[in-house]
């Protein structure tokens, strides 16, 4: 068998039949991936993977057969009143960067994301927040999933029957809170600021979610913070995965500053040029280079 997890999906390919068989599926864009809050100038601030009302900016990105790069802007204008710093400027703006390393040969993918403050004003209390919508073997069984906290690899895990999936940071970064509930009753902003720590008791249609804090960003400072995320047919085959992918990011993770701080990570792609590539993706003629 052929298997690999993606950010969305993760299914067996079997070589002799073709056969693929979906584990789970993750249907909200919303709910798949990273957001980060902060306070900053008097308020609390919430930037979204998806967002309609602040919608990130797309700098740059480099698809490859087993490492995806993005690098995204997002910026807020202030309102009037804020307590910002004489010369702070008007607007909260931040670069988020997403590095994701893939495997062939076992279920589990490492996303490393990082945060950077590229405005005048400090971020105090910056959390991030890392959101799945798992539907376990695909939308049919979109409400018969079970969730609970590990505190051991302080991981979420969402399971159906014998298929477990889940995610995690490292050890050098312990969660802050954690919760698995309905997806649309999902509330994240300046009176509720934080996961509730709540587990919803299944089956039922569940998100799973932790939090991390990572402390005071100034001006120019960035954090990074890796997450595994693992599945299995079984309990005992998504552990294994688990603890491969961490052991793995552990590897990876000292490369990231470099990674990021790279000068074609600063560099913005022209309109025309994302058109031209989503056009051609589209199409199903873009040839993806390992990177």
């Amino acid at each position: 068998m052929v298997r690999g997890i993606a950010a969305k999906t993760a299914k067996i390919v079997k070589k002799d039949s073709g056969e693929e068989v979906l584990l789970l599926d993750t249907p909200t864009e919303y709910l798949c991936g990273p957001w980060f809050g902060f306070y900053a100038a008097g308020g609390f601030h919430l930037f979204k993977n998806c967002d309609r009302e602040y919608p990130y900016t797309l700098m740059n990105l480099k698809a490859g057969n087993m490492v995806n790069r993005l690098t995204v802007e997002f910026h807020k204008t202030l309102p009037a009143g804020a307590k910002a710093d004489d010369g702070a400027g008007v607007e909260v703006k931040a670069q988020f960067f997403a590095d994701v390393y893939y495997t062939k040969t076992e279920l589990n993918c490492i996303f490393f994301y990082s945060v950077k403050n590229t405005c005048q004003i400090p971020f105090t209390d910056l959390r991030l927040f890392h959101l799945f919508d798992f539907d376990i073997g695909g939308l049919a069984g979109y409400d018969g999933d079970e969730a609970y906290f590990d505190k051991e690899h302080q991981a979420i895990v969402q399971y159906d029957g014998s298929v477990h999936v889940g995610f995690c940071s490292t050890g050098a970064f312990p969660v802050a809170h954690y919760a698995a509930g309905h997806p649309y009753e999902l509330k994240i902003d300046a009176r509720h600021p934080s996961l509730d720590d709540v587990i919803l008791a299944g089956p039922d249609d569940l998100f799973s979610g932790l939090e991390w804090n990572l402390g005071t960003l100034n001006p120019g400072e960035f954090r990074i913070i890796p997450v595994v995320i693992a599945a299995g047919e079984s309990r005992e085959e998504f552990y294994d995965n688990l603890r491969k992918g961490i052991g793995r990011a552990r590897g990876i993770l000292p490369e990231l500053p470099r990674i990021i701080s790279l000068p074609e990570r600063q560099q913005r792609i022209a309109d025309g040029v994302i058109k031209q590539m989503n056009e051609k993706a589209s199409k199903g003629g873009v040839r993806k280079d390992e990177c």
